[in-house]
């Protein structure tokens, strides 16, 4: 299947979008370290800790860690991951990407 990927730069953040060969969106991804546009339907922004994200959205599918970085899936029930990142030492990670993905139709 072939897809399309369109990113927009703005001042605070950067937006994917991933189409695919029928022109439908099927993943938006927004990375950033703030910027009020990006919030997901139960409310998760940038800069939202993992306690937060949790309280949210209950345990994940999964997760993968690499050193200081964090990506956590919500792929089956909410359709939406988080990206991580450790912003400055012996902090906790916070958010700084959403992915937030289509369902099968």
């Amino acid at each position: 299947m072939t897809f399309t990927r369109w990113v927009y730069n703005k001042k605070s953040s950067k937006y994917a979008f991933i189409i695919d060969r029928l022109g439908r969106v099927v993943q938006i991804e927004a990375i950033g370290l703030k910027d009020p546009m990006v919030k997901t339907r139960n409310g998760v922004t940038f800069g939202a800790n993992f306690k937060t994200v949790v309280g949210k959205y209950a345990n994940p599918d999964g997760y993968e860690i690499a050193g200081d970085n964090m990506f956590v899936k919500y792929l089956t029930r909410g359709k939406v991951a988080f990206r991580f990142a450790r912003l400055a030492p012996k902090k906790p990670q916070v958010v700084v990407g959403v992915v937030v993905a289509a369902g099968k139709s």
